[in-house]
């Protein structure tokens, strides 16, 4: 049975999110009225609280109600060191939230008709197999019988869900290794060392490298680079002009982005840039609401995509 897009998209969201997806609820109203002045005094100390527990600078929130914003606040600091103040204006690294953005400038190739979620990725006619040519080692992993290698076997849909083999975040996620490789040097380097354990499609495993994969694709398909893609096709339409990728350093930060702090290691020591598709945009989460209510499958606001249509 094939899949909606709007299903494939709303996993992709709650995946990233680390929610498992059931049923959408519709919100049959407009609420009689936006927050009131005691209920946004205790948003505020409820965000009080979590900054105090979790030693959190700043907290910026988005809510958004038929397509309109309803609740936009930040709370606390954008620098701890000067003392900025956080303004819903900021900028924050939303890490795998990026994942739902590359989806969406998938599924607008799909729909512009240049791409199939059952295409092959690499090997013989596929999309990007003559930047990545099948290596030897691949061909002797390849099944007997088969006449595609498991890397090969690889569709653009087995990306979007997880499903591709491994790859997975779990332990040696090819997305924190040789940290020093572009993007084109790190897939040649994953596919000769770091074979598939098992087919596509029999199973789960949350993979940043598989986005990473897909941010390519893109470029491929569209002639121009993975963001400024996803700024023309996906976030011009929506009216939003502030998101783009981050910088890995501090000296690289930024108009309007917050600064880093971390309990377990320095922020600033990954490289954010090369994560461009599965973990690189910066963002507000007001611009974030814009973007998910084009792409939510409700009335209320102009949508991306097709709401039916298969996504096959």
């Amino acid at each position: 049975m094939p899949l909606s897009r709007r299903t494939l998209l709303q996993g992709t969201l709650l995946s990233a999110a680390g929610i498992i997806r059931g049923p959408s609820t519709a919100l049959a109203e407009q609420p009689a009225e936006l927050p009131t002045s005691e209920q946004r005094k205790q948003m505020a100390d409820l965000a009080a609280g979590f900054m105090k527990d979790y030693d959190v600078p700043g907290l910026s929130i988005a809510i958004a109600i038929k397509g309109k914003p309803a609740y936009v606040e930040a709370f606390g600091v954008a620098d701890r060191e000067t003392g900025e103040a956080l303004t819903p204006q900021h900028r924050f690294r939303i890490a795998s939230i990026s994942k739902p953005v590359t989806s969406t400038g998938i599924f607008t190739l799909v729909e512009a008709g240049k791409l199939r979620l059952g295409d092959y990725v690499f090997g013989a006619s596929s999309i990007l197999g003559n930047d990545y040519p099948t290596t030897p080692t691949l061909q002797s992993l390849m099944p007997s019988g088969a006449s595609r290698s498991h890397v090969e076997q690889i569709t653009i849909e087995h990306l979007l869900t997880h499903t591709t083999g491994t790859w997975g975040n779990q332990s040696r996620d090819p997305m924190f290794m040789n940290q020093n490789l572009k993007h084109r040097e790190l897939i040649s380097w994953t596919l000769e060392h770091m074979p598939l354990t098992s087919p596509p499609g029999e199973a789960y495993a949350y993979s940043n490298f598989g986005y990473c994969i897909l941010g390519r694709v893109i470029e491929k398909l569209s002639g121009r680079s993975y963001e400024q893609y996803i700024k023309d096709a996906v976030l011009k339409r929506c009216g939003i002009t502030d998101m783009q990728i981050a910088g890995n350093t501090l000296s690289e930060r930024a108009s309007n982005e917050v600064k880093y702090y971390s309990q377990t290691g320095d922020p600033y020591r990954m490289n954010v840039a090369r994560m461009d598709s599965h973990g690189g945009w910066i963002a507000t989460p007001g611009d974030l609401t814009t973007l998910f209510v084009h792409i939510d499958g409700f009335k209320d606001t102009e949508q991306l995509l097709t709401d039916d249509a298969s996504a096959s």
